[in-house]
């Protein structure tokens, strides 16, 4: 059972969702919430403002602390009973974020727009804490992103990490009430020249279509959810986003096997948190 969600906060709109989330789900989960924002410590003095370093540094940790304590009290007028703590520091938000979690907690951050308010992106404290966080990690792409969750959609593959997807998210299936949509894409690598190939690729999808159905059933079996399957042709990355609409949540393993190897520092994973409209939990393996 998750007892904390991290969420980090710099101000901007689409970190202010993520915590607006990560309030949310903390009140109905009865997890305690840290809303982290972190600043650079000033090397030297503020030319042009006739401010010292000490000076400086002591502006910036009061208007960090100011945001952090405007951001508690909307929160907690929302949410009255919600256990609610605030970190403001100098250390890198990668590392803290991350500091102490444990395998059940969740972390929560937001991307950022650089390339243009339709086309979102990660920025690099954010791959970091994906990349290394020992909890899942849900990113959370800005304002109108979410609302309730009506599906949790889960990308399998049939390797161990996917698996471990599948499981975080029929279990969170079956606390939220949403339905469970298990999405399984396949690709056949080659041309179809001929009839071989031909038969191959056909092979190919039975495979795959059989890969799914025990998936399916398995979480049929394991959880209270409505569990459906949908076998698309395609690359993963493809498959997922082509799968989401307004109003889910999208589950995915930080690394897998399948049509293409979607290692986390690969295309599916990159693609899919650069590019999805909706909140997106990143599950890691067990090692």
């Amino acid at each position: 059972m998750t007892k904390r969600i991290n969420v980090g906060f710099n101000g901007s709109a689409s970190s202010s969702e993520a915590v607006f989330w990560a309030a949310a789900e903390a009140s109905s989960r009865g997890a305690r919430l840290r809303v982290i924002s972190c600043y650079r410590t000033p090397a030297l003095s503020s030319a042009g403002l006739g401010l010292t370093a000490s000076d400086a540094y002591t502006t910036i940790l009061e208007e960090t602390q100011g945001r952090l304590e405007h951001m508690r009290r909307v929160i907690g007028d929302k949410y009255p009973t919600l256990d609610i703590t605030t970190m403001a520091t100098s250390d890198p938000a990668a590392g803290v974020l991350v500091d102490d979690v444990l395998p059940d907690d969740l972390v929560v951050v937001g991307t950022t727009n650089h390339r243009g308010a339709a086309d979102f992106w990660l920025g690099s404290t954010a791959r970091h804490v994906v990349r290394h966080s020992p909890c899942p990690v849900v990113v959370v792409p800005g304002p109108g992103s979410w609302g309730r969750t009506e599906r949790i959609v889960v990308g399998i593959d049939g390797s161990a990490t996917s698996k471990r997807a599948l499981q975080w998210a029929g279990d969170e299936a079956d606390r939220s009430g949403a339905a469970l949509v298990v999405v399984h894409a396949w690709m056949y690598p080659y041309v179809r020249a001929d009839f071989k190939q031909s038969f191959a690729h056909d092979l190919t999808r039975v495979d795959a279509a059989c890969l799914l159905e025990r998936e399916v059933e398995n979480a049929r079996e394991r959880f209270g959810a409505e569990v459906s399957g949908q076998l698309v042709e395609c690359s993963p990355s493809a498959a997922l986003l082509g799968a989401v609409q307004h109003g889910d949540l999208l589950v995915m393993g930080s690394n897998g096997h399948g049509a293409i190897h979607a290692t986390l520092h690969g295309s599916t994973v990159r693609t899919v948190l650069d590019h999805c409209s909706v909140p997106t939990v990143v599950v890691r393996s067990s090692s």
